[in-house]
Order: C-alpha cells, then sequence, then structure tokens
C-alpha cells in the first residue's frame, strides 16, 4: 500500500513509522506543499495542527482515496470536529479517526500502545486497522465516529486542569476526583452530540484522559501545571515545544452555544482562567463552592 501522511510533525512521523513496519510505502507531506507527490495513494492520514487543517486542505486537491484522522481537537471558529473539516473540504465521506492514549515519543520507540479507530461505515475501521495493528501497536474498530473524536478533543482540556491540579499541590484525593468528574462532563458533551455513553469509557475516552492529564509528557499537563505555578499564556506556549490542542478546544466548546452551560462547568472554569486571567486557585473555589447535587 502507498500510504501519505499530511502532516511531519512528531505524531505524523510516529505513525509512519508503524505503518512502514507492516511493509506499506510511506510518504509524508509537509503542510506548506501545494500539491501531492507524484506517487498515487492508497491512503492518507492526516496529522495536522486542528486549526491549521482547514487552510492546509484548501490548497491541496482532494486525494479521491479514504482518510484518517490523527488529530484531536475541534476548530474554534466552526465547533466542528476533525472529520467534519475533511468532508466539507474535499467532498470526502470515507473518513476515519484514530485516537486513543498514544505519545509519539513512544510510538517512535516501538513501546506498545493500544487505541481505537472509528468511521461511520465500521468497515473503512477495518481497512485502516489493516494498515495499522501490530503487537506493538494495537487497534480496536468503533463505529461512534463522534464519540471518539469528541473523546481524543475534550480530554486535552481536561488534562489542563489535571496539569493545573499538579501545579496547585491539591493532592491525590483531589486529582482522582477532579479526573472523574471531567469524565462525567466529557461524556455529558458527547452524549449532547450524539455521540455513545460507553465510547468515553473505552481508550479515546478515560484512557486517553489518564494518560494526558497525569503525565509530563503531555503538552496540555505541561500548560496546566505552569498555569496553577504563576506563568501566564503568553509566557507558557513558546515554551511547550509543539501546539497545546486544549487551549483552542477549550474556546470552543465555551463559546458553542449548542453545550448547554450547565452541562460544561469545568470547561467554564477553565475558559475563564486561559482567556479572562481568572487565577486558577479561584476556578478551584469556585467548581467546589456549587451547590451539592446527585452524581
Amino acid at each position: 500500500m502507498n500510504i501519505l501522511i499530511l502532516g511531519h510533525g512528531a505524531w505524523g512521523r510516529a505513525v509512519g513509522g508503524v505503518v512502514e513496519r507492516l511493509q506499506h510505502k510511506v510518504t509524508i507531506v509537509s503542510h506548506r506543499d501545494s500539491a501531492w507527490p507524484a506517487v498515487r495513494p492508497d491512503y492518507v492520514l492526516v496529522a495536522l495542527p486542528v486549526q491549521n487543517i482547514r487552510e492546509t486542505l484548501q490548497h491541496l486537491p482532494s486525494p479521491g482515496v479514504p482518510v484518517l484522522s490523527l488529530s484531536k481537537g475541534l476548530e474554534i471558529t466552526t465547533g466542528e470536529r476533525v472529520s467534519q473539516i475533511i468532508t466539507e473540504v474535499w467532498n470526502e465521506p470515507r473518513v476515519a479517526a484514530l485516537s486513543g492514549p498514544t505519545f509519539a515519543a513512544e510510538i517512535a520507540a516501538g513501546l506498545p500502545a493500544i487505541c481505537t479507530i472509528a468511521a461511520q461505515d465500521e468497515q473503512l475501521a477495518k481497512e485502516f486497522q489493516a494498515i495499522l495493528h501490530q503487537p506493538s501497536f494495537r487497534t480496536y474498530s468503533s463505529g461512534d465516529l463522534i464519540g471518539v473524536e469528541l473523546g481524543g478533543a475534550l480530554k486535552n482540556i481536561y488534562a489542563i486542569a489535571g496539569g493545573a491540579c499538579h501545579g496547585l499541590n491539591l493532592g491525590q484525593n483531589s486529582l482522582a476526583g477532579l479526573l472523574t468528574r471531567c469524565l462525567a462532563e466529557m461524556t455529558r458533551i458527547g452524549v449532547h452530540a450524539g455521540a455513545r455513553a460507553e465510547t468515553f469509557a473505552g481508550l479515546s475516552g478515560i484512557g486517553d484522559l489518564m494518560l494526558t492529564a497525569n503525565s509530563e509528557q503531555s503538552r496540555n499537563f505541561r500548560f496546566g501545571k505552569m498555569l496553577a505555578e504563576g506563568l501566564r499564556v503568553e509566557e507558557i506556549l513558546p515554551r511547550l515545544g509543539g501546539v497545546c490542542e486544549g487551549f483552542p478546544t477549550t474556546r470552543s466548546v465555551y463559546v458553542n452555544s449548542a453545550i448547554p452551560v450547565d452541562s460544561k462547568p469545568i470547561v467554564t472554569q477553565l475558559h475563564a482562567v486561559l482567556y479572562e486571567e481568572m487565577p486558577p486557585a479561584k476556578a478551584v473555589k469556585n467548581l467546589l463552592g456549587r451547590a451539592a447535587r446527585d452524581e
């Protein structure tokens, strides 16, 4: 198979290495390119920062083959998932998404990882499984494209919250409670959008949340931790060494009027920290001070 990967960052290169281990030919295309290579692809994998995807795709003709999104996030201006952007710009309905607890450095090193590939047509998910699945990169298929994409996007928000919890030295009890409520909020938002609740109990939900909200390898985690330690947003972003998808995704979810305000209290408080200069400790106080309610 000829596989084109759009995006030459660490994540795109890591997944390229996974594909090559199954003897497929991989060509990595830069977001700066205005034309496809001469080789005719069988599949295209998109590994770009979410806020740059629409503009990049508009500069390239539709490849006319199935596309797998490796990107996790939501577009700020529209609130759309990556698969929706790809379908709109390229008029390509054959779109799937990969998500789950996967750090690029560990994938590149060949360490074992497990993830989910989702598509509305589960047969398409299985096609992508065939070019990725192996002992060191185990894949599961799902028909819940909405849920898998939203899990991958929303966990970036809550990873910032997890990092802030660490930075404020609130303890393990607080962190466990926070992440449990983050999972509940993620599930509410997902179900409201048409996802299956059980998807968020899987790899793209709790799996990815557990990873990114507890590790210094996560840019979102480090971002939240540095915020809690007193640094300002504009000071932190250049230090991360890459895109912090949770920052724009928080904005996208907050401004989305289709998501009821009472369904996203953690997002609301985190937005105030990121965009309104509220001290993280104040956001914690606001969350803890909410009225008692049923779980």
